[in-house]
């Protein structure tokens, strides 16, 4: 994008606020943000939009992505975590209410960016008057209710049957068939209408998680309050951020900081993560340059607002000779969402699980002309069909010889909870 109009702005959580509820005028579109997050984010929020969806150029297969990426634009999109059936022989029969593609990429008519207490309006084709009217109407847009909507979720799996399953994933352990698997359970709500941006809002706010999104595509929508990184490129530095150990934090300072510290001494935790952490250093090393995967940071202690994490920091220099196609076929879908090994534990998945993933530990993010890019994992987030009028959240955790089904259960209403909370609960 060549051209560039920069401001100023005072308030800028009224702003942002405003962005995106004005997000509303649009079918296709990405917001980004980092909330401020020092985790190597190069910018504080960021937003793509695309004016007209039926001329805008879309793609849907990772080929034609690497053909676009030679254009050198900005590229925006996902990629649901049902794209294993491509990159692999499996395949998903689970029931699906969202209906995300596998694949789908754009270049947006324009890019909104916060970065160093400056707003930056990027664009090729449009006027300079055109996108100071958007500036306009931006500021001009009215902050809507954010009051809570009282909403009853159902579970697609009763807690009896949850850990059944997980005892029967665990004679899989037994048995040698996997180290690890990530078991997880939809919660869904049906003819529902719902306010997105508010939804957004919300759980933006609560959560500030680093890698925080709200993505439109044409009346399906994902609203993410992400912690987890699945890849970033800067220059020929890759960096992958997988979390492998939660526990949830408490108002009582005493007890959080022994929360803190029993997360950190947890042998169950550890394991969980250098196993993960082993399967993204042999994921990597199939599209790096050689000897150059490293391991940055092992189970670091990471605090967010409602929990603690461990998270673990890969990293190596990528292959030119690679191409962007390449590396996800090596990497995705990444192996905190999974288990080890890898292929195996995405067949039990399917078993176990009753609802198909979609988005949900799928991946959103961008590439920018220079070939940088940085993608999250869709955890902590609302997916919903408006026209379907369906809205699911899915929650888990790793299962390994060590697990106690309650335990596991309760994990999940933990990391579940904030989003239980914005829906009135």
């Amino acid at each position: 994008m060549k051209k560039k109009i920069t401001y100023k702005i005072k308030e800028k959580k009224k702003f942002k606020t405003s962005l995106i509820n004005y997000l509303n005028n649009y079918k296709r579109f990405c917001f980004l943000d980092s909330n401020r997050s020092s985790k190597n984010n190069s910018f504080e929020f960021l937003c793509a939009l695309c004016f007209n969806e039926k001329n805008s150029k879309s793609i849907e297969n990772l080929s034609d992505l690497d053909k676009m990426i030679e254009s050198k634009k900005w590229i925006f999109g996902h990629i649901s975590y049902d794209k294993k059936n491509s990159i692999e022989n499996l395949s998903s029969k689970n029931y699906d209410g969202i209906s995300f593609p596998d694949v789908n990429f754009f270049v947006p008519d324009l890019l909104i960016k916060y970065s160093e207490n400056k707003l930056s309006f990027l664009f090729d084709s449009l006027s300079a008057n055109y996108v100071k009217k958007i500036f306009f109407d931006i500021c001009q847009t009215s902050p809507t209710s954010t009051s809570l909507q009282k909403i009853d979720v159902n579970c697609r799996v009763s807690k009896k049957n949850y850990k059944e399953n997980i005892n029967k994933i665990k004679e899989h352990l037994q048995n040698g068939d996997i180290y690890e698997m990530n078991y997880c359970q939809e919660f869904y709500v049906e003819k529902i209408e719902i306010n997105p941006y508010n939804l957004f809002n919300n759980l933006n706010n609560e959560s500030r998680a680093p890698f925080s999104a709200l993505y439109r595509l044409d009346d399906k929508f994902c609203i993410c309050a992400s912690p987890e990184r699945f890849l970033k490129k800067t220059g020929d530095k890759i960096l992958s951020q997988p979390i492998k150990g939660t526990i949830k934090r408490n108002s009582n300072k005493e007890i959080d900081t022994n929360n803190k510290i029993q997360l950190m001494n947890s042998s169950k935790d550890f394991s969980e993560n250098v196993m993960i952490v082993d399967l993204v250093r042999n994921d990597l090393s199939k599209i790096s340059k050689k000897s150059s995967v490293k391991v940055d940071e092992l189970a670091k202690l990471y605090s967010y607002t409602n929990v603690h994490h461990l998270i673990s920091t890969i990293s190596c220099h990528f292959d030119k000779e690679k191409s962007f196609k390449d590396l996800i076929n090596a990497t995705f879908p990444m192996g905190s969402m999974t288990g080890a090994p890898k292929l195996k534990s995405m067949e039990l998945i399917e078993k176990f699980e009753d609802s198909k993933r979609g988005l949900f530990s799928g991946s959103i993010g961008y590439i920018s002309p220079n070939f940088d890019f940085d993608f999250n994992v869709v955890i902590r987030s609302i997916l919903y069909n408006k026209k379907n009028k369906y809205l699911s959240f899915t929650a888990g955790g790793a299962i390994t010889i060590e697990s106690n089904p309650e335990d596991e259960y309760q994990e999940c209403y933990a990391k579940a909870k904030l989003i239980f909370k914005i829906l009135g609960h």
